[in-house]
């Protein structure tokens, strides 16, 4: 079956079958009807319904089809047009942008060495880093 169409498939499995002249009582004709049928059409009948002839089978996926057609336009009209799923995780889908928020892109940061803005290494004395207090700062 090509999307949402029952009736056209219909036509055309009983086509198929006219065509191949099998009888529509047999176990093939109904194999075949059920072999195009989507998965939860097929589950929904076979688990509510248990049909046994061709005419059950075909009755009941007519009657679940339109039940899958009427709950679908029910609720698109309810959820205002769309269906949309419902959002999966703790984050939300767009974060509001503050413009006092710090880029992180790649290539747009740069690393610096702590204290770097205070040394200037021209101006630095020979031994390097002059200690500030401790042990070192007698000799």
């Amino acid at each position: 079956m090509k999307g949402e169409d029952i009736d056209a498939y219909i036509v055309e499995i009983k086509e198929l079958i006219r065509l191949a002249e099998y009888r529509f009582d047999v176990p093939q004709t109904i194999e075949t009807f059920t072999d195009g049928l989507p998965t939860g059409l097929y589950q929904k009948v076979l688990e509510l319904d248990r049909p046994a002839t061709y005419e059950q089978w075909k009755q009941a996926a007519i009657n679940h089809q339109q039940d899958y057609i009427h709950m679908k336009a029910r609720l698109k009209a309810h959820c205002g047009g769309t269906i949309t799923p419902c959002p999966r995780g703790w984050m939300p889908r767009q974060m509001a942008l503050d413009p006092n928020a710090m880029d992180t892109s790649a290539g747009r940061t740069r690393g610096r060495i702590t204290g770097s803005e205070e040394m200037n290494p021209a101006t630095m004395p020979c031994g390097g880093y002059i200690p500030q207090g401790g042990f070192m700062q007698g000799n």
